[in-house]
């Protein structure tokens, strides 16, 4: 009763200040693109550009192939569901651990509950996502893919990608006020678990014991289930329950953190 009640007040205030939250989320895409020529063009470019390039040195130069698929753009695929994945990630955690300190004036000054702040974050992050889904699935029926019912399951897939992003973001956004090096620190660890994922290359090359040892990362079966619905392999959601519980322990962390060092907080920023 009393989780049925803190989940119908949450909504409330989502509802209360909604003004804010979209006042919020459109300055955060206007400043993104804010006196840029191609404005909104640049989302797709950099993804679209590493695709390109990742797919000439794989599938064309090394003659890269994904085992049981014959087609010639499967790698192609396999390499652009595993960047949906992880640049969803990744933008919740590198813009959500900043809440804190890029809102501190909105803050001080205001009184609102502070967890509005990660909407925007997350609604922007969702938007840019879409946005590639759609080029993904259109570049399938133009290169000829066949597009399977397994897709769907990218619905869950995204959504446990964002509760394990946000709340990374939201423990490193209080850990970040108090300790600043957290933001460096948390890229050089992202650059790492990156490689640590299979995004950029097939999971058959590696040896069942590796395997084993990246299956600890909970990036790792969001990643391998987002490929293999594309490319249409059935799969199942089992490997989805590790990073849904690992992201449920993860959140309660950043909650209870945030909680204790309210305070000292809003001293801090």
């Amino acid at each position: 009763m009393k989780t049925t009640l803190s989940v119908f007040s949450l909504l409330k205030d989502v509802l209360r200040f909604r003004g804010l939250i979209y006042a919020i989320t459109l300055r955060e895409i206007k400043s993104r693109y804010a006196g840029s020529t191609f404005g909104a063009l640049w989302l797709v470019v950099p993804p679209i550009f590493m695709v390109f390039i990742y797919t000439v040195i794989f599938s064309r130069l090394m003659q890269a192939r994904m085992p049981g698929i014959e087609h010639q753009y499967a790698y192609s695929i396999y390499l652009c569901a595993g960047l949906i994945t992880w640049n969803l990630l990744l933008e919740l955690v590198q813009r959500g651990k900043g809440v804190f300190l890029e809102h501190a004036n909105l803050i001080k000054k205001s009184s609102f509950p502070k967890f509005i702040l990660f909407i925007p974050v997350i609604a922007v992050a969702a938007l840019n996502s879409l946005i590639l889904l759609v080029l993904v699935i259109g570049f399938m029926l133009i290169s000829g893919y066949p597009i399977m019912p397994t897709i769907l399951v990218l619905v869950p897939i995204l959504g446990i990608t964002i509760l394990l992003g946000i709340a990374v973001g939201a423990l490193l956004a209080t850990l970040n006020v108090f300790f600043r090096d957290i933001g460096q620190l948390s890229d050089v660890f992202f650059q790492a678990l990156f490689w640590a994922t299979p995004i950029v290359y097939p999971l058959s090359i590696l040896s069942e014991r590796v395997q084993e040892i990246l299956s600890w990362n909970p990036v790792f079966p969001l990643v391998l289930t987002a490929q293999r619905a594309l490319l249409g392999e059935a799969l199942g959601m089992r490997p989805l329950v590790y990073p849904l519980v690992f992201g449920l322990i993860v959140f309660l962390l950043a909650v209870l953190l945030y909680k204790r060092s309210y305070n000292d907080l809003l001293d801090q920023i």
